[in-house]
């Protein structure tokens, strides 16, 4: 190269441009399914009290606690979820509206205060001492490809110091399910709540306090 000459500058490689047409009707078709998909429905567990009602007063009655109910971390979760086998699939069309174990246990203790009107169920501790400690320890609560619902857990009722254990059993539940929507299967997980609940409820019946009648069978 003589001396001041200019050195040509390197040639530029043109990709092939995408049609206007093409990246507008990209965008406008995200932006179309984006506005089409509903966010997912919200379910919570238990039976909604009846207007008007509270739970029972805690003066003068035996006061039974219910502890925050253990599952296993991948159940822990607002997930609505189906197993098959070892694959858990989660729906895409509706979710829990709060973890399923804070679920469960305002569920349990709602089915509790309705079975036991004698007694004060209460989820968090009062300034008593209550009466009765309940403890739930859940090792399966699903929806499963069989169009059935099981829930496995062992329930345990001590003293109120939580220290002395006075019953405790294991509980399995199956449900059928009619069909497999969210709809369908909450309302079955429900079923199954309400049955675990009931056995819980029994044996705080039959456990009665020396000397205290309070906690019975409605009349």
């Amino acid at each position: 190269m003589t001396p001041g000459a200019r050195r040509s500058p390197p040639a530029r490689r043109h990709l092939p441009a995408v049609p206007w047409a093409i990246r507008c009707g990209s965008v406008l078709l995200a932006v179309a399914c984006s506005r089409a998909a509903p966010p997912p429905a919200e379910y919570v567990l238990g039976v909604a009290p009846a207007p008007g009602t509270v739970m029972n007063s805690v003066q003068g009655r035996p006061i039974v606690e219910v502890r925050p109910v253990r599952l296993p971390d991948y159940l822990d979760t607002r997930d609505l979820l189906t197993r098959s086998d070892n694959q858990i699939v989660s729906s895409t069309t509706g979710q829990w509206a709060e973890r399923l174990s804070v679920g469960m246990t305002r569920a349990i203790a709602l089915s509790l205060d309705a079975r036991l009107p004698n007694v004060a169920v209460v989820t968090t501790s009062s300034v008593e001492r209550p009466t009765r400690l309940v403890l739930v320890d859940v090792t399966a609560f699903e929806a499963r490809a069989d169009h059935q619902v099981v829930l496995l857990a062992r329930w345990t009722i001590t003293d109120g110091s939580g220290r002395v254990s006075l019953v405790s059993r294991d509980a399995e539940v199956v449900e059928p399910i009619g069909k497999m929507d969210d709809a369908a299967v909450v309302s079955t997980m429900n079923r199954a709540v309400e049955a675990l609940a009931s056995q819980i409820a029994d044996g705080i019946r039959r456990d009665v306090p020396p000397g205290n009648r309070s906690i019975r069978p409605p009349e």
